[in-house]
Formats: structure tokens, C-alpha cells, sequence
């Protein structure tokens, strides 16, 4: 008998999705597992209306929000935050030793375009993280009005959590001008937690490569090139 979780996730997994995950394992660098993987990113990149490459990562949504503000932030991070979670990428930084400042609003209110556009137009950051549905409170930020505003500022990469929120809310990942839009298993894609997802740009991955210390398993520079290189498999198992 199932038990009803009326909480954001992990959530309910479907009998079809568990029965799958009863079945033998696969060597994770076999064709097999190529064409596995290969077609979870075509999938993903459907739902995430974008072009744009996909990364896996075995971590929780955290894994890539981590690797995303180390991997790609060169001069300096803008973290809002209008909850925990956005709170959370801000010690992320600090704990990388990236430099960051963070641009909180009270608790229950959304960060609005106005305040991005007042941030960005000092010109001191190249990156920005916004939370799309921040779980501590529900709001969910105007990412279609900031969306515009960060195109305006085109040396800045532009970082979305998602990780409540997609496949329950349409993100247009390329309309927006997302260039690192993350999101996890265990939410509305309604899978078994252990899984983060991200869709990354050309123009973050040209970041990346400019950023020394990028770290190891959450290198997203790595990751990418470990996946054009060797078909799809990883770096990890």
C-alpha cells in the first residue's frame, strides 16, 4: 500500500517506473548504455524546450547548482534569494570559495525584474542564480519578466533552479536565454531521488573553460566533454 507524501518530493513513483528499476544492470560503458543515455538528454531537451545540451549527475539537485556557481562564475556571482533554497546556492558559493553577494528579499515575496536589472547594471557580476519555485515558501520568482532583463547583459550567465518546479510549470529554456537551467529527479518528473539534470550553453561552457579550479565531480566542463567524447557515457558509473 502506497503512502500519500504530501510533501514536494520525493513523490509518488509509478508502478511501471518501479518495475523498471527491478530489472538487471547495464555496464555503464556499454552501446547500451550510450543509447540510454542519449535518449534521456533528447527527452529532457523536449521538456526544456531547448537546443541546448544535458547534463546527468548522480546527486540531488544540489550536486549542479553547486557545480554550476563554481564551474562557471569567473569575476563574480549575484545570488537572489527569496527563501532557504536560494540561501543555500549562496553558501554554495561561499563554501567554493566563490566570490558572490547575495540579494535577499523578505520570505514570501518573489525577486523581481526591477532589482535584477539595479544588480546587473553595475556591471560587477558575470553570473546570476535565481530560484524558480523556492519550496521553503511556494513563491515562485517571475523568471519570464527576469528573463529579458538578463538578456540585456550579455557577459552574465544566467542560472536557474528548478528543481520543484519543471515539468510541473513550462520553462522555455531557450525563449529565456537560460544558459544553466537544473532540475532533479524526485519532484515532478515523479522519479526516485538520486538523479539531477541540467540543460548548459554553449556560452556557460565557453565560461567554464575560462574558470581554473572547477572542481572534479562537479565539473560541468568535464561532465561535457566526457559525453561528446566518449557517446553519452559519464565520468562516474
Amino acid at each position: 500500500m502506497y503512502k500519500k507524501l504530501f510533501i514536494p518530493g520525493p513523490t509518488h513513483v509509478t508502478e511501471d517506473v518501479l518495475q523498471k528499476m527491478a530489472t538487471p544492470m547495464i555496464g555503464h560503458r556499454t552501446k547500451e548504455a550510450s543509447n540510454l543515455q542519449r535518449n534521456i538528454s533528447e527527452k529532457l531537451r523536449k521538456l526544456m524546450y531547448t537546443q541546448n545540451e544535458i547534463l546527468l549527475s548522480t546527486s540531488s539537485g544540489s550536486g549542479l547548482m553547486e557545480g554550476a556557481v563554481r564551474s562557471c562564475t569567473q569575476k563574480r556571482a549575484a545570488v537572489f534569494s527569496c527563501g532557504n533554497f536560494g540561501n543555500r546556492w549562496f553558501k554554495m558559493a561561499e563554501d567554493n570559495n566563490v566570490p558572490a553577494d547575495k540579494f535577499e528579499v523578505e520570505w514570501g515575496l518573489p525577486n523581481t525584474a526591477e532589482s535584477v536589472d539595479q544588480v546587473l547594471a553595475t556591471g560587477k557580476y558575470d553570473l546570476i542564480t535565481v530560484t524558480h519555485n523556492e519550496t521553503s515558501t511556494g513563491i515562485m520568482n517571475p523568471v519570464g519578466q527576469i528573463a529579458p532583463i538578463v538578456k540585456k547583459y550579455p557577459e552574465v550567465i544566467f542560472c536557474v533552479d528548478a528543481v520543484s518546479s519543471l515539468g510541473g510549470a513550462k520553462i522555455e529554456v531557450d525563449k529565456g536565454g537560460i544558459d544553466i537551467c537544473i532540475t532533479s529527479s524526485q519532484k515532478c518528473l515523479g522519479l526516485p531521488p538520486g538523479l539531477s539534470l541540467c540543460s548548459i550553453s554553449e556560452k556557460a561552457l565557453e565560461a567554464a573553460r575560462k574558470v581554473k579550479f572547477r572542481g572534479t565531480y562537479f565539473d560541468l566542463l568535464q561532465i561535457y566533454n566526457c559525453i561528446q567524447k566518449k557517446d553519452y557515457q559519464y565520468p562516474s558509473t
